[in-house]
């Protein structure tokens, strides 16, 4: 890793139990004009379980939905259901800090076009919605009627008729696809998305068919 990000250094606070990797990404263009932005990554206390946290650690760039930066200059790399983090990839924090790359450099050309250069899912509880859509084929009345039992409002038999109206058997149809997206989500993550007093009305508009990030 040193070679490749040879101003970043580790730095550890005994006192708190935390350790962050902390320095300058160079972005160099072809044409070799180079820019230096400070950043912070924070490891969590279970790591590698769990990926770091990368921040902008100087404010370089505002804290925009738009740029995925949030008001404490937490970068929004991806929906955590489409992270590539793997914990038992030896090169896992090099593939990580690649990735902090493409988002700067994406940083950089937000601050000339004023547009986002890349795929992007929408924040909060619409872009896991997008996600769950995507997962569905884009269906919009699959994910409507599936919806119920994706966030567990409902709790389907395997041999019970699948919702989506298509007469065949739930584990025949739609079963394999919504235990993929509760897993990638984590039912932990849908309950606290969807677990209130009132049920969350969902509808078609906001939903578009996402490309991942």
């Amino acid at each position: 890793m040193k070679e490749l990000y040879p101003l970043l250094r580790f730095c550890v606070d005994t006192d708190a139990g935390k350790m962050n990797l902390e320095g300058d990404f160079v972005l160099q263009t072809d044409c070799g004009v180079s820019t230096s932005i400070a950043i912070r990554i924070e490891f969590p206390r279970n790591y590698p379980n769990s990926e770091p946290v990368a921040f902008d650690a100087a404010g370089r760039f505002p804290a925009l939905v738009d740029r995925h930066i949030i008001w404490d200059g937490q970068f929004c790399l991806w929906l955590p259901p489409c992270s590539p983090w793997d914990k038992n990839d030896p090169n896992r924090l090099v593939r990580f800090l690649d990735e902090v790359t493409v988002f700067l450099e994406r940083q950089m050309i937000f601050d000339v076009t004023g547009i986002w250069p890349g795929d992007e899912y929408k924040h909060g509880a619409d872009g896991y919605e997008e996600f769950m859509l995507a997962r569905l084929d884009g269906n919009q009345s699959h994910f409507t009627s599936l919806f119920p039992v994706i966030v567990g409002r409902i709790h389907l038999g395997r041999n019970e008729r699948c919702p989506c109206g298509s007469q065949r058997k739930y584990k025949r149809c739609h079963a394999d696809a919504v235990a993929e997206i509760t897993s990638k989500i984590g039912h932990g993550t849908l309950k606290r998305l969807y677990d209130k007093p009132k049920p969350r009305h969902v509808t078609g508009e906001h939903l578009q068919s996402p490309a991942a990030t």
